[in-house]
């Protein structure tokens, strides 16, 4: 399967979960990883070479995910990174409701469109099987009505072992409620055919047992609450939450930004980890003071100078 009973897993994020973040949060007490959503037209072009594909040990379990809406390119796509790089899954992307990704016809855009759904998530399982590899698909309730019980038929009849379920709409995007209990309802549909991971509206470790007890899901991914709390995934293992101060944070980003920096170059770095920082430094005392700096910090080592002071390091020689 792609995800375990009980596991707790970090969400896909498009531009915050590259492979520098997943190591962080598996040292965290991530069970398991998922890369951001890949294009498969994008593998096809350019090979396996792209860093959203790259991963170490560290990061296992880990799921590729995939993204498209054309069966033979997903299949030649999946077939390339089974034999190539061994993930531990693969899933197709039903859940992305940013613009650039529905016009194509993909992630969420492809709830719209059963017949063509159906030809790529078999192409997908048919590539995960040729390799000994689980199949699985992240998914909403539908793009503009809830069809969850006609897309979760569909998926399980055609063989998927694990069904990631946001329970928003597509053209909600993050607006309004998680529905819950339409999580739940996936549950008693599959039963124990399909594994349901519950996904969505997570922002305390407390949440993690509410959504299991409520939906009887299997296992919980985090997103967004994993960029503002990254301790999450620990404070559910201690069954405590801690507040982290501004020195606690900048020292966890300082050693993000020096990972990052010889994963990508310091310059591509420092540009990319800001948007995890505004997420990071969110609700805290002196964040109006304290996040323009670190936002408009016009380089590299501007940036680190700014993190080790307020992370109280010693300067460097």
């Amino acid at each position: 399967m792609s995800a375990g009973p009980g596991e707790i897993i970090l969400a896909p994020m498009a531009g915050f979960t590259h492979s520098p973040f997943r190591r962080l949060a598996r040292r965290l007490g991530a069970d398991r990883t998922w890369t951001e959503l890949v294009s498969a037209d994008m593998i096809l072009r350019k090979g396996i070479e792209d860093p959203l594909l790259h991963f170490t040990p560290e990061e296992r379990p880990l799921v590729v995910q995939l993204f498209g809406n054309d069966p033979e390119t997903l299949y030649l796509a999946a077939c390339t990174v089974a034999e190539k790089l061994r993930p531990d899954g693969l899933d197709l992307n039903l859940g992305c409701s940013v613009r650039k990704i529905v016009s194509r016809g993909a992630g969420a855009g492809l709830l719209r469109h059963p017949e063509r759904l159906q030809s790529c998530i078999r192409a997908l399982v048919l590539a995960a099987r040729n390799y000994g590899l689980p199949a699985s698909a992240k998914i909403r309730l539908g793009w503009d009505q809830d069809r969850l019980e006609e897309i979760a038929t569909l998926l399980a009849t055609e063989g998927v072992s694990t069904i990631v379920l946001h329970p928003r709409l597509g053209v909600e995007g993050f607006s309004g409620r998680a529905r819950w209990n339409r999580i739940r309802d996936l549950q008693n549909l599959v039963g124990d055919k399909v594994l349901v991971v519950g996904n969505g509206d997570i922002s305390r470790w407390e949440d993690i047992d509410r959504m299991r007890e409520e939906t009887g899901c299997a296992a919980v991914m985090i997103g967004r609450a994993a960029l503002k709390n990254p301790w999450i995934f620990e404070e559910y293992r201690r069954k405590r939450g801690i507040f982290r101060e501004v020195r606690e944070r900048a020292s966890l980003a300082l050693d993000l930004l020096e990972e990052m920096a010889r994963f990508f170059r310091p310059e591509t770095a420092a540009k990319k980890i800001k948007a995890f920082l505004a997420q990071l430094f969110k609700g805290i005392p002196r964040k109006k003071d304290l996040l323009p700096l670190l936002l408009t910090a016009p380089d590299y080592r501007t940036l680190c100078l700014l993190l080790r002071d307020l992370a109280g390091c010693p300067p460097r020689d």
